[in-house]
């Protein structure tokens, strides 16, 4: 499986850190074990992976990862994609747009010292709630000094690889600044947060399907629904159906969508959702809710 599709290669911010990496690797230092962002190179996702993200990388605990939103393939250059976090142990608040791009997130990163911290931000909104993360972080720092010089080696190699900066105030950063950008291309909403930007209809009026987890499908109502929606309520149905899980636990429900996503010329999305299947998930694995992929 191709899992770029129509991108062919990841951006020159991710080949830089790959690069890095080998790198650090030489000095005694890595990404992952300084900073716990474990770069990937090969295709992975869980059911609650959108189907138009692009993961690269991830940290190796709950199944906490990070991916680049294609917006359903429109982004034209993945260096400038949204970075959204996933962490699917944290149902309901498991998708959150956490950068405006690569390069950002990674300053993002070597701002937090720890990739596992920034999911952390799934479920925060307040000033408040940040402050207490920070001053949490800080007095860990203090107390392990030997990884706090660690990861700032590590941060600082980054930066000079990458041009990245670290970010002065992160709750302004993720919830004011990469929202308020967001929010701009916003044309439908979503229950995922993600939201819809404008396809092909800038004047239509768009319909919302109401979901929720665990209800009760009606295919032909849905059938119908597609027959006569836009492009952009189609997909924002399709992101609310993933979200809630009813596409992963219902087969009939993931063939429409599947159909659907073919005649939208949704191919790449298509081959994404076709491979993410349950029954790639080890027995051994904990994450019992949640469907893991690796492909090369």
């Amino acid at each position: 499986m191709n899992y770029l599709g129509k991108y062919l290669q990841m951006p020159p911010t991710f080949e830089k850190l790959k690069k890095l990496e080998l790198i650090l690797e030489k000095e005694g230092y890595s990404l992952e074990r300084d900073l716990g962002l474990i770069l990937q190179c090969a295709y992975f996702a869980y059911d609650v992976t959108p189907y138009d993200v692009i993961t690269f990388a991830s940290t190796g605990c709950d199944g906490i990862h990070f991916g680049l939103l294609t917006d359903f393939g429109t982004v034209s250059d993945l260096e400038d994609a949204f970075v959204v976090c996933i962490s699917p142990m944290d149902f309901g608040s498991h998708i959150k747009i956490v950068a405006r791009n690569i390069r950002e997130f990674v300053g993002l990163i070597c701002t937090m010292k720890d990739a596992v911290t920034v999911s952390n931000f799934n479920h925060m909104k307040e000033e408040e709630e940040y402050l207490r993360l920070l001053k949490k972080l800080k007095q860990e720092d203090s107390e392990n000094e030997e990884y706090i010089e660690r990861a700032n080696y590590v941060a600082e190699k980054i930066k000079s690889a990458i041009g990245c900066e670290i970010i002065e105030d992160v709750y302004h950063y993720v919830e004011k600044k990469v929202l308020a950008e967001r929010e701009k291309q916003i044309i439908v909403p979503t229950l995922d947060g993600i939201g819809i930007i404008t396809f092909e209809n800038v004047n239509s009026s768009h319909t919302i399907y109401k979901l929720e987890e665990d209800v009760n499908i009606d295919l032909n109502e849905i059938k119908s629904f597609f027959n006569n929606s836009t492009t952009e309520s189609k997909l924002a149905f399709i992101r609310d159906a993933q979200f809630t899980l009813l596409i992963s636990n219902e087969i009939e429900l993931k063939e429409l969508v599947m159909n659907e996503m073919i005649q939208l010329g949704l191919n790449d999305e298509v081959n994404r959702l076709r491979n993410i299947d349950q029954s790639n998930l080890p027995e051994s694995n904990s994450f019992s809710t949640s469907a893991f992929l690796e492909l090369d």
